[in-house]
């Protein structure tokens, strides 16, 4: 595991699989959502029993924040459309399949961490409604 000193410059020059800080536990409180960026991406944090979830910012559907959304013992439900997505897998609650990425989160010493995807890892489906980026969609 890399030391403090190590994940601090990963946060001013990352590469596509380094940690990235970005906050402290203070910074999330419990039962509430909170957006970051990461690597130019919008990460929603949500700290829920103690326990730090990071999923895609934008919903699958339309793109609201997921940052603002409801919170429950296991999931968010999106404000927009009332789609739930559970906090650990991301899945979502309806049928259409849609599902909003997961990220890695770690604590160290009251930092918190969140690792972009690595670059082995396979792309996203090229599917707009899957996908919808609001970066890229709503300009």
């Amino acid at each position: 595991m890399p030391t403090r000193e190590e994940r601090d410059r990963s946060s001013t020059s990352p590469s596509t699989s380094d940690p990235i800080r970005v906050g402290t536990l203070a910074d999330f409180p419990e039962g509430r959502g909170r957006a970051v960026d990461v690597e130019g991406k919008r990460v929603a944090v949500f700290r829920v029993k103690g326990r730090l979830h990071a999923l895609q910012d934008a919903c699958p559907h339309m793109g609201a924040s997921l940052a603002d959304g409801k919170i429950d013992s296991a999931g968010v439900t999106c404000r927009w459309h009332d789609r739930r997505f559970d906090l650990t897998t991301g899945e979502s609650d309806n049928r259409s399949g849609a599902c909003a990425k997961v990220y890695e989160i770690e604590v160290v010493n009251e930092d918190v961490f969140i690792t972009p995807r690595s670059p082995n890892a396979p792309a996203p489906p090229d599917d707009d409604w899957v996908t919808f980026d609001p970066d890229r969609h709503l300009k």
